[in-house]
């Protein structure tokens, strides 16, 4: 059993359609796999219903953006959420809105610099999905301010540029509860990221958090040996995820980091 529970659509800030992902991840061979695009549930039902098609086991999921002591873009994904319960989808339309001012008003900033970018192309490109700093990278790109998604990241997009906006997150005890509330499980995505780590994870553990993402393609074996040790310390679910976007990148490839049906009893035993 092969199972991927990191991966993002066209919903989000992904290059595939649901369904296009689905038919990439049970190509790359996996058994599973977790759509988790950004602060939404709403490519699911396309995605699903590929998945039946294509014999392969969808995950409800999303990852969320989060706040938490000072920091404000720490990643929670949400796996086997109810994506139906009302409450979960209000708050997530909250947060999609947030989005969508944020990326128009990064935008005008750009453009209100100088630098020049078709902002119907951007909101042809979110379409009905949920706005993303990729969105703006790939036109930063089109447009030749940028020569790759990373360099508009490192020169126009970090929060250190004056074309940042800052937007208001869900508080993580916060996240944590509402997925438990919607049946899921919850685990801090490439933990890696973060200050403090340890003590982010320990202080979210005691709040309920569910696991840890040991695997992702930005951990290396001792990132993977020390999140592997916390989650056993904490009593947390390990898991693991390619975190792919869309376009194929070593490990983050459809498949390119796994886990197996071990990590998804385990999920699974967390469940309320």
């Amino acid at each position: 059993m092969k199972i991927d529970l990191h991966s993002h659509s066209t919903v989000s800030d992904g290059l595939d359609s649901p369904a296009a992902l689905v038919g990439r991840m049970a190509e790359a061979g996996l058994t599973s796999f977790a759509l988790t695009d950004h602060d939404t549930l709403q490519g699911l039902p396309e995605a699903r219903e590929e998945a039946g098609r294509r014999g392969i086991d969808l995950i409800s999921g999303a990852e969320i953006s989060t706040a938490w002591g000072g920091q404000d873009d720490i990643h929670i994904l949400a796996l086997f959420v109810d994506e139906k319960n009302d409450e979960f989808n209000a708050n997530l339309v909250l947060r999609q809105a947030e989005r969508r001012t944020r990326g128009e008003r990064m935008a005008r900033k750009l453009v209100e610099h100088g630098f020049a970018l078709d902002l119907d192309a951007i909101r042809a490109d979110v379409g009905d999905g949920v706005w993303g700093r990729p969105h703006l990278a790939r036109a930063l790109v089109r447009a030749g301010h940028a020569s790759s998604n990373d360099d508009a990241f490192d020169r126009f997009l970090g929060r250190e540029h004056p074309w940042y906006v800052v937007y208001e997150k869900w508080p993580a005890v916060d996240v944590i509860r509402a997925i438990r509330d919607a049946g899921g499980v919850s685990s801090i995505a490439h933990s890696v990221w973060y200050k403090d780590t340890d003590a982010l994870i320990r202080a979210l553990a005691a709040e309920g958090l569910g696991g840890i993402e040991v695997f992702h393609p930005d951990h290396g074996p001792d990132e993977e040996r020390r999140f592997s040790s916390l989650a056993r310390e904490l009593s947390l679910a390990a898991t693991a995820g390619s975190d792919f976007h869309g376009t194929p990148e070593g490990r983050k490839s459809p498949g390119g980091v796994y886990g197996d049906e071990r990590m998804l009893a385990a999920l699974l035993a967390r469940r309320p």
